[in-house]
């Protein structure tokens, strides 16, 4: 479960500071409290990601996809294939502050507390988890088809590299903004004016192993989707 949020917000700010995530996740789970899941979430469109680590020389490599919100709804979600053959799915729903996690093996869907304010002020409390302000680099370059902007940040541990586009075509324009004033309020950094868009590609790099992560979109879509609980259990 450790790997859930790895990109979902944090990937403005830093990739892979998501130790207080994980830790809140894993809170919310043990905590006794469930969330009742909604019929379904509906979303505007979607990107698809490979994946890939590279640690202590080993390289391995997965899927995910990020799904944006139809209009001004307050949520977002993320699917994601492992090595290993599983899968799950989850929604992040930042006015019911909570989660909802689907387990696509088990059939079984499960909503938690998760309050992404607390998570993000603490993690910027916090002196190994605290990233700088993305500074814009001037670089650029187009990933398919679209025209990106390269920003980077960094914490203690990672240095990392945000290739951002504002010019997809998925009707979820709204979202942008609530997102960066959602990390600027629950962070204390405040996001540069001029850093728009959604990254299409992450590369970040450990400074003192020198492992390495990155994703790389490989498909932009603007297909509407849906998650429905229809047919999971609910635990």
């Amino acid at each position: 479960m450790k790997n859930i949020l790895l990109v979902v917000v944090l990937a403005f700010v830093s990739v892979f500071s998501h130790a207080q995530s994980a830790d809140d996740i894993i809170k919310g789970m043990t905590s006794g409290k469930k969330v009742k899941p909604k019929p379904e979430y509906n979303f505007a469109g979607s990107l698809k990601f490979q994946v890939t680590a590279i640690q202590e020389g080993k390289a391995s490599k997965g899927e995910q996809m990020w799904y944006f919100p139809v209009g001004k709804e307050n949520i977002f979600g993320i699917a994601m294939n492992m090595e290993q053959g599983s899968s799950i799915r989850g929604v992040i729903d930042y006015t019911d502050k909570s989660m909802i996690m689907f387990m696509e093996d088990q059939k079984m869907v499960m909503g938690i507390p998760f309050d992404l304010d607390k998570t993000m002020n603490d993690m910027q409390n916090d002196p190994k988890t605290k990233v700088s302000t993305p500074k814009k680099t001037g670089r650029t370059k187009t990933i398919l088809g679209y025209a990106c902007e390269e920003w980077v940040t960094e914490n203690i541990e990672y240095s990392s590299s945000m290739w951002m586009s504002e010019k997809l075509p998925i009707n979820s324009a709204s979202f942008y903004k609530i997102m960066a004033q959602q990390l600027a309020k629950s962070t204390g950094t405040p996001m540069p004016a001029d850093m728009k868009g959604i990254p299409l590609e992450i590369q970040a790099t450990n400074k003192k192993s020198k492992d390495k992560y990155s994703l790389v979109c490989t498909e932009v879509s603007s297909k509407p989707t849906k998650f429905s609980t229809a047919g999971y259990k609910t635990m």
